[in-house]
């Protein structure tokens, strides 16, 4: 049931407001406490969604660099020479090898210079970056993952606005 507030008056509106509020919802049923309420989602899925939530971001992250202009490959023709853009690369070397260990790293450069992200200059350019950062953190064993990839290309964009 609606109540308009013109056919009232004041005193019975604020009654009315009284009543609901001393019966709960107002609508004389009980609200279930939710910490009761076994609605957990299995742990597969909480993997699946948390995949989709990180890939949504990226995603997110890519729409600003996207700005309607038509981006033509390689992306990256240059490294930016700013104090920002070097901080960029390093982090962006350091997702790689605690990913996947200096030849992981080494190989992504190589895959993303072969599909034009970037060019050979700038793989070159990383490379030697590369091989200054400590060793202590990689993780050697693994590949990289489609979602790996995708954030490299938000950093590759980062990089690209930088220039």
């Amino acid at each position: 049931m609606t109540i308009n507030p013109r056919d009232y008056d004041l005193d019975e509106l604020r009654k009315m407001a009284r009543e609901r509020g001393e019966s709960g919802n107002g609508m004389g049923e009980d609200v279930p406490d939710p910490t009761d309420l076994d609605v957990g989602l299995d742990d597969g899925e909480e993997e699946v969604l948390a995949g989709i939530s990180f890939r949504s971001g990226l995603y997110r992250e890519l729409l600003p660099f996207l700005g309607g202009e038509s981006q033509e490959k390689p992306y990256l023709e240059s490294l930016p020479e700013t104090y920002a853009a070097e901080f960029v690369v390093f982090e962006w070397l350091e997702f790689l090898l605690m990913h996947s260990g200096y030849q992981g790293a080494g190989e992504a450069l190589d895959y993303y210079e072969s599909i034009d992200w970037i060019t050979a200059e700038v793989q070159a350019d990383l490379s030697d970056y590369l091989l200054g950062i400590d060793e202590s953190a990689t993780n050697d064993d693994n590949d990289l993952s489609v979602d790996d990839h995708m954030l490299s290309l938000v950093y590759v964009a980062k990089l690209t606005a930088m220039t």
